[in-house]
């Protein structure tokens, strides 16, 4: 496929600053927030909004990815005015997102593309943003597929948790699901890279949880000269302009934001996350 209007498409579950989405024409299709007593929240809320609801004694919601018919109608509405689709997925392994887009793209032969990501949360927001960057330029599709492929085998994720429980009874990390009750004072550091989450160590501070994240980060500075990040956080804003902070007086010029995550993130990880997802440009 030669030159084209391509337009890219992702899932809230991908933590990105609301403005680089709009900047960049990020389409972001909304998951479904259900609460146990049957509300359903018809597109994703912000974490104010999940915890405004947790404070009055609601267990977490679960979430859902968007059907295959939802797909189908976003699709048929899109190539009315783009000439093709690539949709950016979290792993297969952790969410119905990729069998959904992928069942409904059929319909559509090789106008959209599905890419599972392997990644989640910034870093899947991260492969969005660049990939739709690539689109703007006037990409093809497969260039534009090339760009977020390439984005996704490099980004990195590291993040800290003041719980453990969230997490635990989501079952993402099986890591961490496996941890006994005895341990949940325990501050879990997860890295996730190559589309599989994993429990890097744990700690009773919060304090060693934000340099063992920091650390992470500084040990990849040598691949790359041009730095995207994004500093990620449920209800610890200033801790992560902080994180933000020191990794720009290390490398000076980079694209960076920090960024709260939306509810179909918190209600897994619960209050007290802050992480890093970011990647290196040559």
């Amino acid at each position: 496929m030669g030159s084209s209007n391509v337009r890219v498409i992702t899932d809230s579950s991908a933590v990105m600053p609301r403005a680089w989405a709009e900047s960049s024409g990020v389409h972001v299709l909304p998951l479904q927030v259900a609460w146990e007593d049957g509300e359903v929240v018809e597109g994703d809320l912000d974490f104010a909004g999940l915890t405004a609801r947790l404070a009055r004694g609601r267990p977490p919601p679960k979430t859902s990815a968007p059907s295959p018919g939802q797909y189908l109608e976003l699709y048929a509405q899109l190539l009315a005015t783009n000439d093709a689709l690539l949709v950016v997925c979290p792993p297969a392994e952790l969410s119905m997102t990729f069998s959904s887009a992928t069942l409904a793209a059929r319909d559509f032969a090789d106008r959209v593309r599905v890419l599972d990501g392997r990644t989640a949360a910034g870093g899947q927001g991260l492969v969005a943003i660049e990939a739709a960057r690539s689109a703007a330029e006037g990409d093809s599709l497969d260039a534009v597929l090339a760009r977020a492929s390439s984005v996704a085998s490099r980004v990195q994720i590291w993040a800290t948790l003041e719980q453990l429980e969230y997490l635990r009874r989501s079952g993402r990390v099986p890591a961490i699901a496996a941890i006994g009750a005895e341990a949940l004072r325990l501050q879990p550091i997860v890295r996730y890279s190559g589309g599989t989450p994993s429990l890097a160590g744990v700690t009773r501070n919060a304090m060693r949880g934000t340099e063992r994240v920091f650390s992470a980060w500084e040990r990849s500075r040598d691949r790359g000269t041009r730095l995207h990040l994004l500093a990620f956080h449920s209800a610890r804003e200033a801790e992560a302009r902080d994180l933000r902070q020191r990794v720009i007086d290390r490398v000076g010029d980079a694209e960076t934001e920090v960024v709260e995550v939306p509810a179909s993130m918190g209600a897994h990880t619960g209050p007290g996350l802050l992480g890093l997802a970011w990647f290196w440009d040559n």
